[in-house]
C-alpha cells in the first residue's frame, strides 16, 4: 500500500520581512546591528550620522601621568575606551593601566578593553546604564574615599559622576571626544525619507537623535517611528517629537534587536502574506 505523501510546510517568513530599518550606528558599532536586522529579514540602510571628534587630550595626558593615584577608571563607552587607550601608549602607562580597576558598562566596552589587556572589570553591572552602575557600586565598601578617573564625552551626563560624589568618592571628569553630526549621512537619511524608503531609524543615543532631527524637514521628523535603547535616548526622541515605536529596556544590541522584532514582527508577516 502506497502512502500519501504530507506536503512539506513552508518554511516561516523571517520576521521582519519587509521591514525597512535605517542603523544610525558608525562604524564597527553599527554593522553588527545591521547585520542582525539582517538576519531577521529587514532591508536595512547603514546611515551613520554622527562621527567622533577627539578633544584637546592634554588633560586626559595629565591625569594619566597621576594614573597610579587613581583607584578605579570609569568606562561607559567603547570610544572612552579607545582614546584612553591611545594616551596610555604615548605615555607609556600600560602598567598602571593593566592594574586600575575597571568599572564599565556594556558588553561591547567590557570587550574593547579586553583587547588592550587591561584588568577584568571589577564591576560591570547587567542594567548596562549609569543607574546600574551606580546601584551596582553603592553596595561596595571600597567606594567611599576612593578617586576615580572618568575619560568621558564632551557634554556627558553627570548621573554617573555626581551619583559616585554622593557614596563619598572623588571623580575626575575628563572630557576626550565628543559626537558631531555628520553631514553626509543627514543627506542620506533626508533623502531616504524623503523617498519613502524607511520604516523605521535606530537610535543609540540623544546625540543620535539631534543630528536626525536637524537632518529632517519637521514634517517628516514628526511621522518617523524610531528604535531608541535605553530610556535615555528614547525621552529625547519623544521631546523631538519622533513616535517611539520601540524602547528597548536591555541595553544591549541583543536586547534591541529583540525588541525591535517584537515591535515590527507581526506587521512584516502580514506585509510578507500580501
Amino acid at each position: 500500500m502506497i502512502m500519501a505523501r504530507t506536503p512539506a510546510r513552508a518554511p516561516e517568513p523571517p520576521p521582519l520581512l519587509g521591514v525597512r530599518i535605517a542603523v544610525t550606528r558608525a562604524g564597527e558599532r553599527g554593522s553588527p546591528l545591521a547585520d542582525a536586522l539582517r538576519a531577521k529579514g529587514a532591508t536595512v540602510h547603514e546611515v551613520p550620522l554622527t562621527r567622533i571628534e577627539t578633544l584637546d587630550l592634554a588633560p586626559l595626558h595629565d591625569a594619566v601621568r597621576q594614573l597610579v593615584e587613581f583607584d578605579w577608571v570609569l568606562l561607559t563607552s567603547v570610544n572612552a575606551v579607545e582614546h584612553l587607550a591611545r594616551v596610555v601608549a604615548e605615555r607609556g602607562a600600560e602598567a598602571a593601566m593593566a592594574t586600575r580597576r575597571l568599572a564599565v558598562v556594556g558588553v561591547a566596552t567590557a570587550a574593547a578593553a579586553e583587547r588592550y589587556g587591561w584588568r577584568t572589570p571589577t564591576v560591570q553591572p547587567e542594567n548596562a546604564q549609569a543607574v546600574g552602575m551606580l546601584d551596582a557600586m553603592a553596595s561596595r565598601s571600597d567606594i567611599e574615599g576612593a578617586r576615580m578617573l572618568y575619560p568621558c564625552a564632551a557634554a556627558a551626563r553627570d548621573v554617573l559622576p555626581d551619583g559616585l560624589r554622593a557614596l563619598g568618592a572623588t571623580v575626575e571628569s575628563v572630557p576626550a571626544y565628543r559626537s558631531a553630526p555628520d553631514p553626509d549621512g543627514q543627506a542620506r537619511i533626508r533623502a531616504l525619507v524623503k523617498s519613502g524608503e524607511i520604516d523605521l531609524v535606530t537610535v543609540a543615543a540623544p546625540s543620535a537623535v539631534d543630528a536626525l532631527l536637524d537632518a529632517l524637514p519637521p514634517e517628516h521628523a514628526g511621522r518617523l517611528p524610531v528604535a531608541c535603547i535605553g530610556p535615555v535616548t528614547a525621552r529625547a526622541a519623544k521631546v523631538a517629537g519622533f513616535p517611539v515605536k520601540v524602547e528597548s529596556g536591555a541595553a544591549t544590541m541583543e536586547g534591541w534587536v529583540i525588541s525591535i522584532v517584537k515591535a515590527c514582527g507581526k506587521e512584516s508577516s502580514r506585509a510578507g502574506a500580501n
